[in-house]
């Protein structure tokens, strides 16, 4: 899919001021917007030093699931998701982050609702009650602040997944306003979120079988010129009083755990150059 084509599908959802839907192997869905099958490389090249196109940044976005796992992709206009309906959660939800919406006046109402875009059907926050696990967001509220809109899409249980109160409230939350903090640092940021399964019999809630995540993960791209650079967050889905530095990693080493191929629409010299890094030290200086 070229550039133009995604621009086009992103045209047509506003004026509409409908959800697009591009992908969706396990049901029947409209014509998909997004091709997996196609070349990793965009039609045009990352300029160096000249910072990002921004027509690039909607495929920027895009996280690649593996071979076999059927996923739909949502565009909520102010971010994206993956839902994946054997998990009744996102894989992973991306968005941009820039400086200039960190300061909006619009507060959480903690109005968790369905997400009626997604086909098979979402969680329910009634999935969450008395299980004894918080309503987690991939994409927090707070990042959301310049728009009421933006603000209430937020809580769609898409959006949510099942969080222990201590990491909830505790590390992940200082993650978070980490990644405002560099937002307003580096101006914009692509942030990437998502839930990991790793054991053979994970724990599931409410009933709708809302899987219960071992791991979260937040990837972090600074896209302003005239420098780029990204770092991986790996976290077990637990109460921690260890710093955020223990818990960096490298894009790649994440890929690798995951599975999931992150920006896979750079250019290889770009993207092997900065997902083999841990550069927790660059985001500090």
């Amino acid at each position: 899919m070229s550039i133009e084509e995604w621009q086009k599908s992103k045209n047509r959802f506003h004026s509409e001021k409908k959800e697009t839907i591009s992908e969706k192997t396990d049901v029947k869905a409209p014509k998909p917007v997004i091709d997996k099958s196609a070349s990793k490389k965009p039609l045009k090249a990352l300029p160096d030093n000249q910072g990002f196109s921004h027509d690039l940044i909607p495929l920027l976005l895009i996280a690649n699931m593996p071979d076999g796992v059927p996923v739909q992709i949502v565009d909520h206009e102010f971010y994206l998701l993956a839902y994946q309906e054997s998990y009744e959660q996102a894989a992973w939800v991306a968005y941009q982050l820039s400086k200039d919406e960190l300061s909006g006046p619009y507060r959480r109402k903690d109005v968790f609702r369905e997400d009626g875009v997604v086909i098979t059907g979402s969680a329910h926050p009634d999935d969450y009650r008395l299980s004894g696990f918080d309503r987690g967001h991939l994409a927090p509220a707070a990042d959301f602040s310049f728009s009421e809109q933006a603000m209430e899409k937020s809580f769609y249980m898409s959006n949510i997944s099942p969080q222990l109160p201590g990491f909830n409230r505790g590390i992940w939350r200082k993650l978070e306003q980490q990644v405002r903090a560099w937002a307003r640092e580096y101006e914009q940021v692509l942030v990437v979120t998502g839930p990991l399964f790793m054991t053979a019999d994970p724990k599931h809630i409410g009933e709708n079988e809302v899987l219960v995540p071992d791991y979260f993960f937040k990837v972090l791209f600074e896209i302003h010129p005239p420098s780029y650079k990204m770092l991986a967050f790996l976290l077990k889905n637990q109460k921690s009083n260890r710093p955020l530095l223990d818990y960096a990693i490298s894009v790649d080493s994440l890929e690798q755990f995951s599975g999931i191929d992150f920006f896979f629409h750079l250019p290889d010299s770009i993207e092997n150059e900065l997902e083999k890094k841990v550069s927790y030290e660059d985001w500090l200086e």
